[in-house]
Order: C-alpha cells, then structure tokens, then sequence
C-alpha cells in the first residue's frame, strides 16, 4: 500500500480512535526503537490528561519519527518529545 492511501485511511479511522489504542501505536514503535516527535507554531498551552503543561495543537504541525541516535544527534534523550520552532526575527515582521 502507498503512502498515500495509507494517509487516507488513517485519517478516517482516526476519528474513532481511542486513547489507548493510540497508545498501544506508540508503544509498538517503541518496541522497535522509534519515538514520534511534534513540532508546532504555537506556544499555548494546555493542561496534559496526565499532568503539566503541552502546546495546543496548530494546523503547521510537523510529525516525525525518529530512532534513539537520530534523537541524540538533535540533542535529545530516547523518548517521545513536543518541540516548539523557534521563529526567526525577520518571520516575526
């Protein structure tokens, strides 16, 4: 299957897609050695199900995937991370 239609369906049956089995997605690609990392625009913030604070989503939001020495060559630890781009001054005029 294509990408393509994979993002397809993934999009529909995203909708009914509860959180554990999402969680159950991620913990697969930790088995294999893989962590998601979002990178978003927005600096709001929101309070996580589970504690703290972490960025409302924005419609420019990256998704990666990344292995642990891919992390370690960006200077993060093993694990799943929400980035926020940095915005350059001349974006800001």
């Amino acid at each position: 299957m294509l990408a393509q239609e994979m993002g397809v369906i993934l999009t529909k049956h995203a909708e009914m897609m509860t959180a554990k089995r999402w969680t159950e997605l991620i913990q697969q690609l930790e088995s294999k050695g893989l962590y998601v990392v979002i990178e978003t625009d927005t600096n709001g913030r929101v309070l996580s199900p589970l504690g703290g604070l972490m960025p409302m989503p924005c419609k420019n939001e990256t998704f990666n995937v990344f292995t642990a020495q891919e992390l370690e060559a960006k200077g993060l630890h093993a694990g799943h991370h929400i980035l926020t781009k940095c915005k350059t001054v001349a974006e800001e005029k």
